[in-house]
């Protein structure tokens, strides 16, 4: 059964991941890339320079990753040993994802932490991270050739990039977490990746060492200086500093999403579905994709209710037969990452041309988005949609706040108020005739286009 990833990814991960994708030019930096990166040649490397880890050789190390892919429902990856005294191990690829270890690592930690990494990695892969954590540590270590833009276009996807490879970790470390059975394994690695080698006699204290992290968070609060002096230390680290790690893990441990998560994996081992779940969409980003394979991805998933639903209700910009609104629970104010029912109904509305919508009774109509859905819309199309769906009283009434032409909010909503309501959801049905007040950003006076 296929696991899915959202039961441990850390928010700040998705979060981190959405603010990058947003900057401008991020799509011409992957394409580019793309273009100039070859798995192959990495992975040819990697079996000419190192020792490459199977059966035949260092076994037990090979023997670790089995049970870990499989509770993380992955393929196994290959597993190499690179000559090297920096205590670290690192994923890349990513049709092919391969994990390398160094010497100094297994000089580091005890071997029975060594799953533990291990499960961290194969986290990154789960989350599906390896391809951007490759790019990122491409362009951070100065493959600067691989953005094709201005220099002012460069230093905003770094630090992006940097941010969000930081909150990737966190995820990883969820991942280990849940492979162990505890948040133990992953505090004592972040322990020994601080100082303690299997050298040092001096006896562990787990307090000790989370103390300091909370140290460092007050630090950070006492001023905005000691904020701006975190910022320039580590904007550009890959890593989030050790002892945050550790308390990161252990607060998630001690949460009720950490119990939700345990009880999915016991229900993955006993081949079941699990009861709850966390959704892998936001309302907007299926939008435009085939329908029929959002459906099969969700029910991959584990969510067992998930329809579709033809609707004649697009633009002459929507392509027939794609996906133009999804409602869970009828309602498309949802977010991902938002636990929910495995039963819960999750309908997919895709556009078919000449469909008309069904009307709920005579001189009604029904809302097939939510009021967040037409924020930010231009006007006229929001217009054009909610009078094919039935409302005949749809009146427009601009705002003039916008100075520049070129402002990407001119002629956008603001506001959609539908008699009395500014809330409203998916499915909701009104009198035909009620009245509908758009609000939207038009230019000030005087000024010219």
């Amino acid at each position: 059964m296929k696991t899915n990833p959202n039961v441990f990814i850390h928010e700040t991960d998705r979060d981190a991941m959405q603010a990058l994708k947003a900057i401008p030019g991020f799509s011409q930096v992957t394409k580019s890339f793309l273009n100039s990166w070859s798995e192959k040649m990495m992975y040819m490397e990697n079996i000419a320079s190192n020792i490459r880890i199977t059966d035949e050789q260092l076994p037990k190390y090979k023997a670790m990753l089995k049970p870990i892919c499989e509770k993380l429902g992955i393929e196994e990856p290959d597993l190499f040993l690179k000559l090297d005294v920096v205590p670290n191990a690192y994923t890349s690829g990513d049709t092919r994802p391969f994990i390398v270890m160094t010497t100094g690592l297994l000089d580091t930690i005890p071997e029975e932490l060594i799953p533990t990494v291990l499960a961290h990695e194969c986290g990154h892969i789960a989350c599906h991270h390896v391809l951007y954590r490759t790019m990122g540590t491409m362009i951070l270590n100065g493959a600067l050739s691989l953005i094709p833009l201005g220099a002012i276009a460069i230093y905003p996807i770094m630090s992006a990039f940097a941010n969000w490879m930081r909150c990737s970790e966190l995820s990883a470390d969820r991942a280990a977490a849940l492979c162990d059975g505890t948040p133990d394994k992953v505090v004592e690695m972040c322990m020994r990746f601080a100082g303690f080698n299997k050298k040092i006699a001096g006896e562990m204290n787990k307090d000790a060492f989370l103390a300091q992290a909370e140290e460092y968070k007050k630090l950070v609060k006492e001023s905005t200086w000691n904020k701006t002096l975190e910022y320039m230390r580590f904007s550009q680290l890959t890593h989030p500093i050790n002892a945050i790690r550790a308390c990161e893990c252990l607060d998630w441990a001690a949460s009720e999403e950490y119990e939700k998560a345990v009880q999915c994996f016991a229900a993955w081992e006993r081949n079941e579905d699990p009861a709850e779940l966390p959704l892998s969409i936001s309302p907007k980003s299926q939008n435009g994709k085939d329908p029929e394979t959002v459906k099969k991805e969700l029910e991959d998933l584990g969510f067992r209710n998930v329809t579709l639903k033809a609707s004649g209700n697009g633009s002459v910009f929507t392509r027939e037969h794609s996906v133009i609104s999804v409602a869970v629970n009828e309602s498309s104010q949802f977010r991902e990452g938002q636990w929910i029912r495995t039963d819960t109904p999750i309908e997919i509305r895709y556009y078919e041309k000449g469909r008309e919508e069904v009307r709920t009774a005579s001189g009604t109509a029904a809302m097939i988005n939510s009021d967040r859905y037409y924020t930010g819309m231009d006007h006229d199309l929001a217009v054009k949609q909610l009078s094919h769906i039935g409302f005949t009283n749809v009146h427009t009434e601009p705002v003039c706040d916008i100075e520049e032409a070129s402002d990407p909010l001119l002629n956008k909503v603001i506001t959609i108020t539908v008699g009395t309501n500014v809330i409203f959801r998916s499915g909701d049905t009104f009198p035909a005739d009620i009245e509908i007040r758009i609000l939207y950003h038009d230019m000030m006076k005087g000024t010219a286009r």
